[in-house]
């Protein structure tokens, strides 16, 4: 049967196959293939899941008391104080967690964190807005618990909260997995198409962990491990295309997919145009650096 999980039907845009908006393929840093800094149970990987896990938390308790004060009464004062301390350990414990992907030798690290910005972007807002935004409820809860006046909201910053699916905290770090491969081998009846998948596989994972050391890359080989991503990526559109249609998709990948697509907001081709996104800031930081030291 046909395992669309996007609407294969709007228009192109990320220069990417037909196919790209009709599925998600294995690519980005949420594949199955990943690094062993983006291993679900590295540290890494733990520190985003119990980010995502309170992320929900903090945005109920906030509606509650905003909700109370609307109906006229008085927030307590004890639980504001709560509330703004959690507020602000888990935006330290965040703003480390972007330093580390922004820092790191690891490519596939450094992918989420361009990824987690696009996603922030389409808001109109950057990691760096939303930590603003962050310091300045919490400054303002402190205040209203001390009974002090507010303090002035910073400078040219656009305090509306991002839209639903559109790159708070909570969207734009999934803690969904996607650890199946997107086909079973067994359903392929063709020895060449099974032989060919095993080669996509083998090629991808072999490229994720050559990107491992991708900060100490010089510019050019950026570039080139760029370039080499991509076409792993367009040999994936590729094999979907041919046998999206027909073959059949591991169930198990396709329904870890949805929920991952489901928990950041995003659409099967929304998620290729931020990672295209991220993608060219990559190459735009590559040139940069080239650049400066030709």
């Amino acid at each position: 049967g046909c395992h669309c999980l996007g609407d294969g039907g709007e228009d192109q845009e990320d220069g990417g196959s037909l196919f790209s908006s009709a599925y998600i393929t294995p690519v980005g840093p949420f594949s199955p293939f990943r690094s062993s800094a983006c291993e679900y149970e590295s540290d890494l990987g733990q520190g985003m899941n119990e980010l995502t896990a309170t992320s929900p938390e903090f945005a109920l308790e906030m509606q509650r008391m905003q909700l109370d004060m609307q109906m006229g009464q008085e927030p307590d004062l004890k639980r504001m104080t709560k509330l703004a301390d959690d507020l602000e350990n888990s935006y330290q414990k965040w703003e480390g967690l972007m330093a580390k992907l922004r820092l790191s030798n690891d490519f596939q690290s450094r992918e989420y964190y361009k990824f987690t910005n696009s996603h922030m972007q389409q808001s109109g807002k950057t990691i760096e807005d939303m930590s603003s935004i962050v310091k300045y409820q919490v400054d303002c809860m402190r205040a209203f618990v001390d009974q002090r006046l507010p303090p002035p909201p910073p400078p040219g910053l656009d305090l509306t909260p991002p839209k639903e699916g559109a790159g708070g905290i909570g969207s734009a770090m999934s803690s969904a997995r996607v650890e199946a491969e997107p086909f079973e081998p067994s359903v392929f009846k063709s020895e060449t198409v099974r032989t060919e998948y095993e080669a996509l596989c083998r090629d991808h994972r072999q490229l994720i962990k050559m990107g491992e050391m991708y900060g100490s890359f010089d510019p050019l080989g950026k570039l080139a491990f760029l370039d080499q991503l991509e076409s792993i990526e367009e040999r994936w559109d590729v094999f979907f295309g041919r046998l999206g249609l027909t073959g059949e998709l591991n169930p198990e990948y396709k329904e870890q997919s949805e929920e991952f697509l489901n928990s950041m907001g995003l659409g099967a081709s929304q998620f290729r145009k931020l990672l295209r996104s991220a993608h060219n800031a990559m190459r735009r930081d590559a040139e940069e650096e080239r650049q400066y030291n030709p």
